[in-house]
């Protein structure tokens, strides 16, 4: 590999530029674009797991507000949501829409809102319109094919420019310098990617594939083997299909060729692919647009007179605040597909998991858990957490239950009713807030209610607000008691 013309060694107390491919996966990873490297990290590892419940990727998406709005506004629109039943919850969106599809649905939102303020936006804005047009062509293909999993096509064929993208969102002082290169009418992108860096930025994106652990279909595509794999052949097909249109158009002769090869190869007569391949732009589009990648919707290139309303090319999702606000709209959506699931095939933990993430968008909460008692009745361990320190708070919520030494989870269950715990809370109720419960949850306000069964208690759901210091009204503690109560009535449907 030759030796980049830019490297050289920055002054003093500076890092040094990277000056290998090795060099730029590692910045890429830790300085580029560390945020997508974790959310990939946390998302696969979910997935990958098959024991794994919808509450436990559920997780993983609520810890970013920005993308838990993105996804439930992506699983509530046509391009997916075929039934037209609302879904409110991040938990439903799983179970309606499948693993596999909310896990591309969170990589395909992470990678856009990773480059999304990068420093050269042009070209990204360029690069993110080709992504989407060719993701959405590539899984048409794919489906067409009756490919056991359209949505690992998708993302496969999504990510396939992650080195490009990954390279002009973080900018530099070479990225600056290839930009003023390729400016230049037929410049080759490979060749002065080459002669700048010591590869092109093809290279960047396998290495960037292998480092994250993107998935054999994306890293098989980038070392282009569509002669051995079909899905890597449509892969391949798509971004083709997305570079043609964009640089010669529609009604060019290599595009018609290329639609005649597609026809061929997805057994479908011309007509009909040609139908398919102009419906998939305008989906693409109306997908990028969906996403938030706005900049990229007005290039993506349309046949004939197909446009994209204003509402559609304007679409771009507001980042949400920090921490949830109070959304009674939201919590009376989540209450009354609660009270749906009870005429329908009955699912305790899916139950459980939308009363949580009820209790923390809807009721607007910095932190929530629901925990059970162990079998022998001796501890209370949380099962799941959202919010801000979710992992930590769920990992070190483990408490004794003994009428011996009695804590507040102790009078919780004991009573069997709700508690509200701050400044004006019974002094005797305060003596209860032992120094191994401050310890994990700290001294502010909180709330906890028990979880029943038929009179037994099982465990409790916990909120508060310490986080943002925000109080908790008596508007927030009647709907967080109005969720457990509707968790109790759900328990008890199940067990009769």
């Amino acid at each position: 590999m030759t030796e980049p013309r830019t490297a050289a060694t920055a002054e003093s107390g500076a890092p040094r530029a990277p000056r290998s491919l090795g060099e730029w996966v590692e910045m890429l990873s830790e300085r580029g674009m560390p945020a997508f490297a974790r959310t990939v990290e946390q998302i696969s590892g979910v997935a990958g797991d098959r024991e794994s419940s919808a509450a436990e990727l559920a997780a993983v998406v609520l810890q970013d507000a920005a993308m838990t709005a993105r996804l439930l506004r992506i699983a509530n629109s046509p391009l997916y949501n075929l039934t037209g039943k609302h879904i409110s919850t991040v938990s439903r969106a799983v179970v309606m829409l499948g693993f596999n599809t909310v896990r591309s649905l969170c990589l395909s939102i992470a990678v856009v809102e990773s480059v999304a303020e990068g420093a050269h936006k042009e070209r990204l804005a360029a690069d993110m319109a080709r992504c989407f047009h060719a993701a959405v062509q590539a899984r048409a293909f794919a489906e067409r094919r009756k490919d056991p999993a359209p949505e690992e096509v998708f993302i496969a064929t999504l990510l396939r420019q992650l080195g490009q993208l990954a390279f002009w969102s973080y900018g530099s002082a070479v990225a600056e310098q290839l930009d003023a290169e390729l400016s230049v009418p037929g410049a080759d992108a490979d060749a002065a990617a080459r002669a700048l860096l010591g590869f092109d930025l093809s290279e960047l994106s396998l290495g960037l594939s292998r480092q994250w652990k993107l998935g054999d279909l994306l890293i098989h595509a980038l070392e282009k083997r569509g002669d051995d794999d079909p899905r890597v052949s449509n892969v391949e097909l798509a971004h083709e299909l997305a570079r043609l249109a964009e640089e010669q158009g529609w009604e060019s002769e290599p595009m018609r060729k290329l639609m005649a090869r597609l026809a061929e190869t997805l057994y479908m007569p011309l007509r009909d692919l040609t139908e398919l391949v102009y419906e998939n732009a305008s989906r693409a589009a109306r997908t990028a647009a969906c996403f938030g990648a706005g900049k990229a919707v007005e290039r993506i290139p349309l046949p004939r007179t197909s446009k994209l309303s204003a509402a559609e090319a304007a679409a771009r999702a507001e980042r949400p605040p920090e921490f949830p606000e109070p959304d009674p709209m939201l919590q009376l959506r989540i209450l009354r597909e609660l009270s749906a699931l009870l005429e329908s095939e009955f699912n305790v933990n899916l139950v459980l998991e939308m009363v949580l993430e009820g209790i923390f968008r809807g009721v607007g909460m910095d932190r929530t858990l629901f925990a059970l008692l162990t079998a022998d009745r001796g501890r209370l361990v949380a099962r799941y957490a959202l919010g801000q320190q979710a992992e930590v708070l769920r990992t070190r919520f483990r408490f004794p239950i003994s009428a011996v030494q009695a804590n507040i989870w102790f009078h919780v269950i004991d009573s069997r009713q709700p508690v509200l715990l701050d400044e004006q809370a019974d002094p005797r109720l305060r003596q209860l807030l032992t120094p191994d419960v401050r310890a994990v949850i700290g001294d502010g306000p909180f709330l906890a209610t028990p979880i029943e069964v038929q009179g037994k208690v099982i465990g409790l759901f916990y909120a508060d607000r310490l986080p943002s210091g925000r109080p908790l009204d008596e508007e927030a503690c009647a709907a967080f008691r109005h969720f457990g109560i509707q968790a109790n009535l759900a328990l008890s449907h199940a067990r009769r």
